[in-house]
């Protein structure tokens, strides 16, 4: 950023904790800071922000007034990085769905091998940085952003694992006083950082950018060192800021691990013996569950909570194989327990990807989708996620 310092190199990240050198992002390389490199058709305004956010001057988010601050759905991303061209008004601009955009940035911003928790706290970061650019009206004449590491690294490559965190996340982020904050971030912040926060965990550690904001190491520490979720992790480095979802309409996921779901929103039970493994690739998170059939009640559960009755899509990702049931029974119950219906599918195939299982009436509170092993014994079913929308 203006008036920072510049990153001291890539190894100083890197240690003790190590990772493929193809998964850091390139900015640790280069050692340019999100905002650092000015060049292209920056606005005045966007200037003059950058500036007083470097110095500690800019203002504290606020809520527009007399109305709530609606998130953007879309957002308009300069290309230059693939063109090579030297201003928004004269390059490529394509106009991306904001999560399409978070997908983009995550794994080419964050370590995708870290930890789940990491991975959602990152994404809600790349988020909230992302709207608050929208929001401010835009960093360059004709867009809202570039694609490089003069704002955030953006590519039309996508993973598995990181998508996932980007799906967990839908709509969540950064907020304070109503409005998004200023999500800076970088790799290493020191203990504390430079905005005062008391960091532990990165005690002792060399500071490796300008140290303001969510630490990426101290993310990856918090989550697979302490257990911390990704919301505490989060609203650790902004202090003040609730991580908040926004609209009320972004599908809510309810993930074969207990750990990787909203506890307010989701929650994942077994009964019987249900294994954990990420053997098969393909699978949505870090893992997924599998069970053998037998004649016995001995269900995986995904409940998802609803503040109000509402019509609702419901979609299963599973990882298929030659051992898989031809027929895993998925069955609905609003919050009141009764069964709105059942469908059978085959897992043998339509591995890795969301499959609709049907459109229900549910109620307000916790309803469910249960997932039956009860069959002829010989195959197994695999519990790995659920998506209502």
């Amino acid at each position: 950023m203006v008036g920072t310092a510049p990153l001291v190199g890539c190894a100083s990240a890197a240690a003790p904790e190590s990772t493929p050198e193809y998964e850091q992002p390139q900015r640790w390389s280069q050692g340019v800071e999100v905002d650092e490199d000015v060049s292209g058709d920056l606005r005045p305004q966007a200037l003059a922000l950058i500036a007083a956010r470097a110095d500690g001057t800019a203002p504290e988010p606020q809520a527009p007034v007399g109305a709530a601050w609606q998130a953007p759905t879309t957002i308009r991303v300069w290309r230059r990085g693939l063109d090579g061209s030297t201003s928004s008004c004269r390059g490529r601009v394509d106009v991306l769905p904001l999560e399409r955009y978070v997908r983009g940035v995550l794994p080419h911003e964050w370590i995708r091998s870290w930890h789940g928790e990491s991975l959602r706290a990152g994404a809600i970061v790349i988020r909230t940085y992302a709207a608050n650019w929208v929001t401010s009206g835009g960093k360059y004449t004709c867009a809202d952003l570039d694609d490089t590491t003069a704002s955030q690294v953006y590519k039309d490559e996508t993973f598995a694992v990181t998508d996932a965190a980007v799906e967990a996340t839908a709509g969540s982020f950064v907020m304070k006083n109503g409005a998004p904050v200023f999500a800076e971030y970088s790799a290493e912040n020191g203990h504390p950082t430079a905005t005062g926060v008391s960091d532990s965990l990165c005690a002792g550690k060399t500071r490796f950018g300008h140290g303001r904001g969510a630490c990426q190491w101290g993310s990856q520490r918090w989550a697979s060192q302490s257990g911390k979720g990704h919301a505490w992790i989060v609203e650790h480095y902004y202090p003040g800021a609730v991580v908040t979802k926004v609209g009320g309409g972004a599908p809510v996921i309810i993930d074969s691990s207990p750990a990787a779901n909203d506890a307010a929103l989701a929650k994942v039970e077994y009964a019987g013996t249900w294994t954990s493994t990420s053997a098969t690739a393909g699978y949505h998170g870090t893992e997924y569950r599998w069970a053998a059939t037998e004649q016995s009640t001995a269900p995986a559960t995904f409940s998802f909570y609803l503040a109000s009755a509402g019509t609702r899509t419901i979609d299963a990702w599973w990882v298929a194989g030659a051992n898989r049931s031809t027929a895993a029974t998925f069955i609905a119950y609003d919050a009141a327990g009764a069964e709105l219906g059942r469908v059978a599918r085959d897992q043998r195939v339509a591995g890795s990807q969301w499959n609709p299982l049907g459109t229900y009436a549910f109620t307000a509170g916790w309803n469910r989708v249960v997932l039956s092993r009860w069959q002829t014994p010989g195959a197994v079913v695999i519990a790995d996620a659920i998506r209502v929308r």
